[in-house]
């Protein structure tokens, strides 16, 4: 068990090596990189919106339960 971690371990950098050199990184990398980054924050506003809709309905219910 120990041996295949350690080949493993020692493997890494040659296969991080290998991918530098044959596949570089992409120009549109970046580019959808903040495209998927701005997505991402939309779903989270988005959760967080219907999250607080919740806490509304749940506290104005309380709040009506109470009033009669």
């Amino acid at each position: 068990m120990y041996k295949l971690i350690v080949i493993l371990v020692a493997a890494i950098p040659v296969v991080l090596f290998l991918r530098k050199v044959f596949f570089p990184r992409s120009k549109v990398m970046p580019g959808a990189l903040s495209d998927l980054s701005r997505h991402i924050d939309y779903m989270v506003w988005a959760i967080l919106f219907v999250i607080g809709c919740a806490l509304v309905y749940t506290v104005g219910t309380i709040i009506y339960s109470m009033w009669q």
